[in-house]
């Protein structure tokens, strides 16, 4: 019984992703709506379970192995300079405001420097696959994004690990590097021959399985139900989320010299959190950090930016 709802999350999760370039939407944004509503949100008809976590992230691993296949390493050292500003500023910004906000609404210190922690990660796989999505992986903007995410999301994983540690006794898994690994395989193997066999193979694979699973699987942790006396959190949250972000790493760009048109869509290239931020909640949760309550209201925080983020993408690379 689960293979076949596995396999209906796999067919609804294609048909919304179409369904979303059909309304001119980035067919991440359809994709994740269908866990959400096969989840327990609206229909809940398949919920999250072992096999779907292990079969997702074989599909964060390959999305990664592909887009290092894709990514030019040498247009990545190029642009290293700005790259690492916007990744500075892009973490900075959440990690000072969030802190501020989440005590302002009434949560302890713990729980508001780790909401600064979740929200300083960058999706790499959900922006890269916008990016190739609009052609725009090895020009010179999606290495710099590339560049800035990979910075970034190393800052976050070495924050939430001290953190864990310090204050949880936890410690970081295998998980949480995984994207970063499979990306710096992908890398690796770019300069042999039989890459393009590998990439074409691996793609193959992914679009037609493993990512459709991937991307249906984030919708799937949220539950509506239950949050309706923290929407007015939920939403500062979500604002802050996109905001912080764009702003953060608009302002490094800007300071690296950039325009300010090529600025504004490496921002809005930064917005989304999606896997990576999740799997730093988790670290949260196990940690003994933060309860399944709180973390609710992070998910759905994270789930909002993932979406939002390639709208406000698609119209910004299309200028560029």
């Amino acid at each position: 019984m689960e293979y076949l709802l596995i396999m209906l999350l796999v067919i609804v999760t294609i048909f919304l992703g179409k369904v979303g370039t059909w309304f001119g939407f980035s067919e991440v944004v359809g994709q994740l709506f269908s866990g959400i509503i096969l989840g327990s949100s609206i229909l809940n008809i398949v919920q999250s379970s072992h096999l779907i976590h292990l079969i997702a992230e074989i599909g964060i691993f390959l999305l990664m192995l592909n887009s290092g296949l894709e990514s030019d390493l040498k247009e990545m050292k190029r642009y290293i300079k700005a790259s690492s500003l916007i990744a500075v500023m892009g973490v900075l910004l959440p990690l000072i405001t969030f802190p501020i906000a989440f005590l302002f609404l009434g949560y302890n210190i713990q729980t508001s420097i780790f909401a600064g922690v979740v929200f300083s990660a960058t999706s790499i796989s959900i922006t890269l696959a916008v990016l190739s999505e609009q052609k725009k992986l090895a020009t010179a903007i999606g290495a710099i994004i590339l560049s800035a995410a990979v910075i970034d999301d190393i800052i976050a994983l070495f924050a939430v690990t001290l953190f864990s540690v310090l204050v949880g006794g936890g410690a970081l898994g295998i998980n949480s590097i995984l994207p970063l690994l499979a990306f710096a395989l992908g890398i690796l193997l770019r300069k042999y021959n039989f890459s393009d066999k590998i990439g074409v193979i691996s793609t193959k694979m992914g679009n037609s399985f493993f990512y459709p699973v991937f991307f249906g699987s984030i919708g799937l942790e949220i539950i509506i139900q239950g949050l309706g006396d923290k929407i007015t959190a939920i939403i500062i949250f979500s604002i802050l989320a996109i905001v912080t972000k764009f702003v953060g790493s608009l302002w490094g760009a800007k300071i690296s010299g950039l325009d300010t048109r090529v600025s504004s869509a490496i921002g809005a290239g930064m917005i989304s959190r999606g896997e990576m931020a999740l799997v730093i909640i988790q670290i949260g949760i196990s940690s003994h950090i933060i309860d399944d309550y709180t973390s609710a209201e992070f998910i759905v925080a994270v789930i909002v930016s993932t979406i939002v983020a390639p709208i406000i993408m698609k119209p910004l690379f299309k200028k560029i």
